[in-house]
């Protein structure tokens, strides 16, 4: 859990060098975004997955397989926008930029379940 939030955290302080709509002002809002994140994946998570998997069936079967790829950086989207409505001091104008921050949180995720 340690090494998911210290990830995490450092992935909120260089999600805004690499987005130019993404705002975190501070370590400290990094590290709150990572443990608000967290706690929401934990919370809902599974259920935005969930619902996200429900809905893009077709896309899924049409791609055989290749979209549920796209399913974890779209449920990251959602749950960093989340995030936003939570902090002040973190903040993501528009979903682009979520989309972009959620692929990183999923490779985030992905090294997280590696290294643990």
């Amino acid at each position: 859990m340690l090494v998911a939030l210290v990830v995490y955290s450092l992935l909120a302080l260089v999600a805004p060098q690499l987005f130019p709509n993404v705002k975190v002002r501070s370590g400290f809002a990094a590290v709150m975004v990572a443990v608000v994140f967290g706690f929401l994946n934990v919370a809902i998570g599974w259920l935005v997955t969930t619902l996200l998997a429900i809905v893009s069936l077709p896309a899924i079967l049409l791609t055989g397989g290749l979209f549920k790829l796209v399913i974890p950086t779209v449920a990251n989207a959602v749950l960093l926008k989340m995030t936003d409505a939570i902090l002040k001091d973190f903040e993501l104008k528009g979903w682009a930029p979520a989309f972009g921050m959620g692929l990183l949180f999923a490779v985030g995720g992905l090294a997280v379940r590696i290294l643990s």
